[in-house]
């Protein structure tokens, strides 16, 4: 199975709307969430800034997820993943966060990513501190999980 990243045009506009429109992929989240017309070439040009990266995530040809990067500054930016239900258990949001933490680091320089992550959302904190997110702070509704690159190495041995 080969997992890309592909960065959106405006051919994605359609997966995208069902990806966040999706309550199965995003009730966990705080979903369903709209994508109006109105608003998403103003979304898709936010998505080309250098504080900002968006890819779609690819199962060979068929776009399955997305992974993206908001508020880059100073090397440290905010995370977002999510992998549609029906795809999930394939190990492909594994397979896209280390392409995109190889893209993070080696194109952007990035050295920080944060996510905070609803409690509910045990699956998705799981999944982050098996990928080397380490737990930094405790809210009443959300968790916020922190990835270091220098920490990788460690976390990851």
């Amino acid at each position: 199975m080969e997992i890309t990243l592909q960065q959106p045009t405006t051919a994605d506009f359609p997966f995208i709307e069902w990806l966040w429109g999706d309550f199965a992929t995003t009730e966990v989240l705080g979903g369903p969430f709209s994508f109006p017309e109105e608003t998403r070439m103003d979304w898709l040009k936010s998505k080309s800034k250098a504080s900002n990266a968006y890819f779609i995530i690819k199962k060979g040809t068929e776009s399955v997820g997305e992974v993206s990067f908001r508020d880059f500054e100073k090397g440290t930016a905010h995370l977002n993943i999510k992998v549609a239900a029906c795809y999930r258990g394939q190990r492909i949001a594994q397979k896209a966060l280390q392409l995109f933490l190889d893209f993070f680091q080696t194109d952007c320089g990035g050295i920080v990513l944060l996510d905070e992550v609803r409690r509910k959302n045990v699956a998705g904190i799981e999944f982050l501190v098996k990928a080397g997110f380490e737990i930094i702070e405790e809210k009443e509704w959300t968790v916020v999980l922190k990835w270091s690159a220098q920490a990788e190495g460690v976390l990851n041995e």
